[in-house]
Parts: C-alpha cells; sequence; structure tokens
C-alpha cells in the first residue's frame, strides 16, 4: 500500500502553486514517486526474468574465467533497463522513433505543436520549468502517462502536465522554494488522435542540449526545457535511442552553429539519416531567407551528416517557405514523416540479449577447442618411447589436467547454452504478454536450418557460407551441402512453397549464400538466411 494512497486520487490544480496551495503541490509529487499497489501481468514477468539473470549469469560465469564478465553482466543490466521502459511503453516497440532535437531557443516544441495542429498540445510557458524527454504517438483518445524515477507508470491529466511542465513553480519567486521534476520523471508519453497521420511514428520532444540565451524570444515558450537543468548527457541519451532526427535550427543564427554541430558529431556521434528544420524563417528578411537557409544545409553537409531533407520553416505561421517554383530543392517535413511512417519496425529484444549470452558460449567452446587440440599433442608425446620416467609421468598429468579443463568448459558452455535458451522463452512470454512483435530470421527473407552436424554451431551471428543444393523434393524441400562439413542444410517445405518456380530455383549444383541468423547452443543448431 503506498504511503501516499490518501491523497493519490485527489484532484490538482492547473496552477498549484498560484495561491501558494502546499496541499496541491504535495499531491502531486506524491501521485509521481507512488508505486502501484498490484503488478501488471507484464511487470510480473519482466521481474521474473530480472531475478534469473540477476542470479544465475554471474554464478555460471564466475567460473569460466573468462575476461570482462563484469561488463557482459552490465551490459546485461543496461537491456534491463531499456527493456522495463518497454514494458511501461509497449505502445513505442514497433514505432519509428523520430526525435525533435535542437538548441534550447530554437523552438523544437512549437514546432511539433504546429505539425500536429494543437497550439496545446505541448504545453508553452515564458519560463520552461522541465527536462523532461516527451514521446508523442497516436492514440484514439487522449491520454498522458508518466515513468517515474523508480520506473513506475502514473497517469496524468491535462492538468497535471501543464502543472509539471510550467505551473507547479509559477509566482515562486525564491529558486528554493522552487521544484524541478527533472530527477522525479523519467519519461512521458502524450497519446492523441491528432497524430492519426502517422501511426507508426512516435515523435521524440528532446530537452534543449544548451543552456537558455539570456534574453529567449516568444518561441522559446514551448521548449519545455528546464532552465535550471539543461543537460547535454540528457538530450544525448535521448537521441542516441532514435531511428531518424529531425534537428530544428533557428534562421535568426543565420548559420548551423558550431556547438551543435560538435554536439551532434561528436557526443551523439549521429551517423542516421538527418532532417534539417530552418525555424522562425518568418522572422528573417525575405530576401535573406534562401541564402541562410543554403548556408544551414551546406554547414550540416561539409560536417559530415546524412542529410535527407531541409525545410524553411515558420512554427509561429505553421508554414513551409520557399516551396514555391523556382525552389524545388526545399522539402516539406509532412513529405519525410509520410516516407517514415510506411517503414515496417521490428524490435530485436532476443537478438541484443543472446548476442551477449553467445559471447560466453564462444568463448568457452574456444577454450575447449584449445584444450582438444592439446590434448592430441600430449598424446602424441605420451606414445613417444623416447619420452619416459618422470618427464613421461608429467606429460601424463598434463593431459589429465588439460582434458578435465575442457570437461568444465564444455559442461559450461552447456549450462550457459540452457541459461540462453531459459532467457529467450521468458523473454518471449514477455513481448507477448505486452503485443510487441520482434524480429525473427524470416522477417529477413528465406530461412534454413543445419542438420546433423554440431560444427555448424561454433560459427557466429553474421558469418558467410557458400552452400549448394544436393536435392529438392515439393514434398520435402531443398537439402544443401557445405564443403568441410558433414551434416547438410535445409529449407524446409514452408519456405520453398513460397519461392515462384522452386524447381528450377532450387536446381541440383546451384549455389547459395548463408548468412547465421541465429545460434541455438542448446540444440546446437543454426539457422541461416538464404541470399537467392
Amino acid at each position: 500500500m503506498s504511503i501516499f494512497s490518501d491523497v493519490n486520487n485527489e484532484p490538482v490544480a492547473a496552477h498549484p502553486s498560484e495561491s501558494g496551495n502546499v496541499d496541491s503541490r504535495f499531491r502531486l509529487i506524491s501521485r509521481l514517486i507512488s508505486t502501484p499497489d498490484v503488478l501488471s501481468d507484464g511487470e510480473r514477468e519482466f521481474r521474473a526474468l530480472e531475478k534469473l539473470i540477476k542470479s544465475d549469469f554471474l554464478a555460471m560465469t564466475s567460473n569460466v574465467g573468462m575476461p570482462g564478465e563484469s561488463k557482459m553482466y552490465a551490459k546485461l543490466l543496461e537491456l534491463l533497463e531499456d527493456l522495463h521502459e518497454l514494458v511501461n511503453f509497449p505502445y513505442l516497440a514497433n514505432k519509428n522513433i523520430l526525435a525533435v532535437g535542437g538548441e534550447f531557443s530554437a523552438g523544437k516544441s512549437r514546432f511539433l505543436n504546429s505539425i500536429f495542429g494543437e497550439e496545446n498540445l505541448l504545453p508553452t510557458d515564458p519560463n520552461p520549468t522541465t527536462a523532461i524527454p516527451t514521446y508523442l504517438i497516436y492514440g484514439d483518445d487522449e491520454k498522458i502517462s508518466a515513468l517515474n524515477s523508480f520506473s513506475r507508470l502514473q497517469t496524468l491529466s491535462k492538468e497535471e502536465l501543464n502543472a509539471i511542465s510550467h505551473g507547479f513553480n509559477a509566482n515562486q519567486a525564491d529558486a528554493s522554494n522552487r521544484i524541478s521534476f527533472y530527477h522525479v520523471l523519467r519519461l512521458l508519453q502524450v497519446q492523441s488522435p491528432s497524430m492519426k497521420r502517422w501511426p507508426n511514428i512516435a515523435f521524440l520532444d528532446t530537452p534543449g542540449y544548451s543552456k537558455p540565451k539570456e534574453n529567449i524570444d516568444d518561441e522559446v515558450a514551448s521548449e519545455g526545457t528546464d532552465a535550471g537543468n539543461t543537460d547535454e548527457e540528457k538530450a544525448r541519451e535521448n537521441l542516441s535511442t532514435a531511428d531518424y532526427l529531425i534537428w530544428v535550427v533557428s534562421a535568426k543564427d543565420g548559420t548551423f552553429q558550431q556547438p551543435g554541430i560538435a554536439f551532434l558529431r561528436d557526443k551523439v556521434q549521429w551517423t542516421k539519416p538527418l532532417y534539417l528544420l530552418i525555424n522562425k524563417v518568418d522572422q528573417i528578411e525575405p530576401s535573406e531567407r534562401k541564402r541562410v537557409c543554403e548556408q544551414i544545409r551546406d554547414d550540416a553537409r561539409k560536417a559530415g551528416f546524412n542529410v535527407v531533407g531541409v525545410s524553411a520553416y515558420s512554427s509561429r505561421e505553421s508554414k513551409v517557405f520557399l516551396k514555391q517554383k523556382g525552389h524545388d530543392n526545399w522539402d516539406d517535413p509532412v513529405d519525410w514523416f509520410k516516407a517514415v511512417d510506411g517503414k515496417r519496425k521490428l524490435t530485436k529484444w532476443r537478438g541484443r540479449f543472446k548476442s551477449i549470452i553467445d559471447e560466453v558460449i564462444r568463448f568457452c567452446n574456444n577454450v575447449e577447442a584449445q584444450c582438444a587440440d592439446y590434448e592430441k599433442v600430449l598424446k602424441r608425446l605420451e606414445a613417444d618411447p623416447e619420452i619416459e620416467g618422470e618427464l613421461s609421468s608429467k606429460v601424463k598429468g598434463l593431459r589429465k589436467e588439460i582434458t578435465e579443463r575442457r570437461r568444465r568448459r564444455q559442461s559450461a558452455a552447456s549450462q550457459i547454452a540452457e541459461f540462453s535458451e531459459k532467457v529467450e522463452v521468458r523473454l518471449n512470454s514477455l513481448l507477448k504478454i505486452i503485443g510487441v512483435s520482434d524480429e525473427t530470421a524470416a522477417d529477413n527473407g528465406l530461412v534454413a536450418v543445419s542438420v546433423g552436424d554440431d560444427k555448424f554451431a561454433l560459427s557466429k551471428k553474421g558469418d558467410s557460407f557458400t552452400a549448394t543444393v544436393e536435392r529438392y523434393s515439393k514434398f520435402n524441400g531443398c537439402y544443401l551441402k557445405v564443403q568441410g562439413y558433414a551434416g547438410q542444410v535445409q529449407i524446409r517445405r514452408s519456405m520453398t512453397d513460397t519461392v515462384t518456380d522452386a524447381a528450377k530455383v532450387f536446381a541440383v549444383g546451384r549455389e547459395f549464400e548463408l548468412k547465421v541468423y541465429e545460434v541455438n547452443h542448446a540444440q546446437r543448431q543454426v539457422t541461416f538466411n538464404v541470399c537467392l
């Protein structure tokens, strides 16, 4: 039972501090930091997965002697943290994350309000007080959710969102009385019917990476950035999770300024598609607009960014400039949103967990293979008639020690493979509960599996093989042979039936490239994608 349960359900004023209402301020904070009394199915399944990893991974790897095992464990914990956010916001999982970034006064949030046709979708105020990243996604009804610092989800009213964004500290002249939500809330999510045009995009309004300027203009009102808590690292973290980025630059600056370039290139290390939104074009002389926009575009290209579009825009007027005849090289952000929305996105949670655990298994397999080679050499030495007496005893003792080491690594690899399978089962169950589509080999094309040769299991994701068709049957699928391997690779009938004119495509003797998609170490089986 929450210690704040007696105040959790009472209404909170839109501007709780206007009347100096301490109780109202307290109720809002208590709601945000409270924890639910009942766990959801997704939360229960997540905790089971978390317990499995925290209790078993280090216990198993401690006897392996693998360098960097603590770093691998840290990576698993980071993945768990990311996965927990997914449990709370499953709607984001299969969305294309399109971040909107820029410096403090660029007008990022006002741009989003203008593009969605809702002036107050994101709160506005001339003195911004929150540096909380905010996701905006399509929903049949308006709904606002907040993830607190304890990874607990809370539903907010529009009034509470406004209070968080600016009203909470209204009329608080004494800075010591102001309260920031920067350390209370990790992120916000706003669902709205206004995003209906782009149901496959999650727009991410990020904090400004720079400190506010002394004289901010009216467009800063919608920045949603904490003037006392602007945090370059916070902005970097949020931008690094995005698939696409629209970078808002003020036309009044005249150039893509060096601090912004350095932040994106060196701190965020952004290499994905970048769309430039040159905002406040209406606030510079018409004769200067084309020159300024060309300068900002050229600055970005010279910096090495993959610029996929450039728009001259006014958030205040909700208008695209330089789009008329003679300026065909300027873009409309709505067109780009439509292209991004048409791309299907699948998560890769299984692959991300598996890649870390597979490193340990490969280490054990490599040590086991080395020990087997040493055993062969020592066995030959034992058979050498010139080696006798004390030296012969040492060779026998060493071979026994190497044999024991090989068996330990073999046993460890087997245990970790079983652990990997348990993690996958738990993860699949969790993803099913929260309704998330994770990538499978079939999403990448034709699938084949190894049959009858454990040697394939020594390969890793991304390895390539050349395979030759041995036989094809309409009823049993296609069997391929890889030189140097005793077993075969099978393309099952369910796959070959999807190929037009399969008998001709899988003619005996034809060669195909196979790429390893994943290795099931517990079953010693490899799944491939077939490159037709």
